[in-house]
């Protein structure tokens, strides 16, 4: 995958930087050694004006979040036909890291403006097991459940647009969380529940073609 560099910031100023997203907030809230472990085991990439930054066909253990500048969705065979747009805080490349699916669209830095810059976590990291390593249970729990509720909401822009579609029918029910605080099976609960999400998101995308709604695009 074709890159700039990464960005050089002190660790200070890159733990400022990831905490303003959303996706990461409760982990710094909840303990911020965590989210200075998560941001060591990660990237700040930035992507210069017309640069290609994923392209389809490619596969991956990362997942990407927009912190300046602008991203184009665009048609693998032709970055004329822009399918979507990207804005800082979306998240994007999720589908392809959790179902293992080749990504199936070019993501592409406009011209008009200047360098845009992208925050990259191996999801590899975050991937449940009983051997958690650095990152504790309770932050991969915080993630998948971050993680569902994306995809669910992307899945429920399907059901605003083609209300009688099968493929929106999806259940929508909850993962329990135990009494007796955060769990492994509550981890491989989300785990699953995400993995049939970001397929059936798949198959949305294939059979209606994508959603751009500016704020989160079904992005693989």
């Amino acid at each position: 995958m074709p890159m700039n560099p990464a960005l050089q910031l002190s660790a200070e100023a890159m733990e400022k930087k990831v905490a303003s997203l959303h996706f990461f907030k409760e982990i710094g809230r909840h303990d911020p050694q965590q989210l200075r472990t998560l941001i060591q085991q990660s990237h700040l990439y930035s992507v210069a004006p017309g640069e290609t930054f994923l392209k389809a066909g490619e596969q991956g253990s990362w997942m990407y979040f927009l912190m300046r500048g602008e991203l184009l969705v665009c048609d693998p065979l032709d970055h004329s036909k822009v399918i979507g747009v990207l804005i800082p805080g979306d998240v994007f490349g999720e589908i392809a890291v959790i179902t293992g699916h080749k990504r199936t669209l070019d993501i592409v830095a406009p011209t008009r403006i200047r360098e845009a810059i992208v925050f990259a976590t191996d999801f590899a990291c975050l991937h449940p097991s009983s051997q958690h390593g650095s990152l504790t249970l309770h932050t991969k729990l915080i993630v998948y459940r971050q993680i569902v509720h994306i995809l669910r909401w992307r899945i429920e822009l399907y059901r605003i647009r083609f209300p009688d579609h099968t493929l929106v029918r999806v259940p929508f029910n909850l993962i329990h969380r135990s009494a007796r605080g955060d769990t492994e099976d509550e981890l491989q609960a989300q785990r699953d529940y995400a993995l049939f999400l970001a397929d059936r998101l798949q198959q949305l995308n294939v059979e209606l073609g994508p959603i751009d709604n500016n704020v989160g695009n079904a992005v693989s």
